[in-house]
């Protein structure tokens, strides 16, 4: 007897049981809850990735145009020139914000009697839209690469660096670099252009007008 009680207390509670499982109703439902998240992560981090290589060939763009600018100048090049040749290389990061950008421009020449020595004869640096520009007229010792030029040429090096962050997994991932402040970490983009001179190696003219000197070996 109290078999069959537990028996009749029971029947309904597996029935139940049995139509919830045997009912499919609301699976798509849960299995699509499941893969919004994963399908999320892909789909921002597809475009964070898209844009990061969108940016880089800017910043080669940048590099390129500059150093190909100033190439072409004969003789003479003016701080104005430069000024004008660091914004327009700016101008090819639009829509990106040219705040990270830095942009600096270098005149080399080798030794008339060893080419694997070279010097800097004047340098310029621009840093981002509304950031300041430096020239100054230089002396010192600057690496070539072997073989880029021969003794008594000249090459201008355009260096350009660009530090982006991240837009959303700026929150989520953290470089090494920075993670001992704990602020998000940002990642540094970099380009090197070597570029001859068409003609004559462009000899910068400072704020007063005079040249600046040639490198002393």
């Amino acid at each position: 007897m109290p078999h069959q009680t537990l028996s009749r207390l029971t029947a309904p509670i597996t029935a139940l049981a049995r139509r919830w499982r045997g009912d499919a109703r609301g699976v798509a439902a849960i299995e699509f809850a499941m893969i919004v998240p994963i399908m999320f992560v892909m789909f921002v981090g597809a475009v964070e990735l898209s844009q990061a290589i969108t940016v880089d060939r800017r910043v080669t763009q940048v590099a390129s145009s500059a150093a190909d600018l100033v190439a072409r100048a004969e003789k003479q090049i003016s701080q104005g020139e430069i000024g004008d040749i660091m914004k327009i290389g700016g101008y090819i990061l639009e829509p990106y914000s040219q705040n990270p950008l830095t942009i600096v421009l270098r005149n080399v020449t080798s030794s008339p009697s060893d080419a694997s020595v070279a010097k800097q004869s004047w340098t310029c640096t621009f840093a981002g839209l509304g950031g300041t520009q430096t020239c100054s007229c230089t002396n010192t010792a600057y690496t070539l690469p072997p073989n880029l030029v021969s003794t008594t040429d000249s090459v201008v090096v355009a260096d350009v660096t660009y530090v982006y962050n991240p837009l959303i997994f700026d929150y989520f991932l953290k470089k090494a670099l920075s993670g001992s402040s704990g602020s998000p970490g940002s990642y540094t983009l970099s380009e090197r252009i070597y570029m001859k001179p068409r003609g004559q190696a462009a000899i910068l003219k400072q704020s007063d007008g005079t040249p600046c000197p040639s490198p002393t070996f």
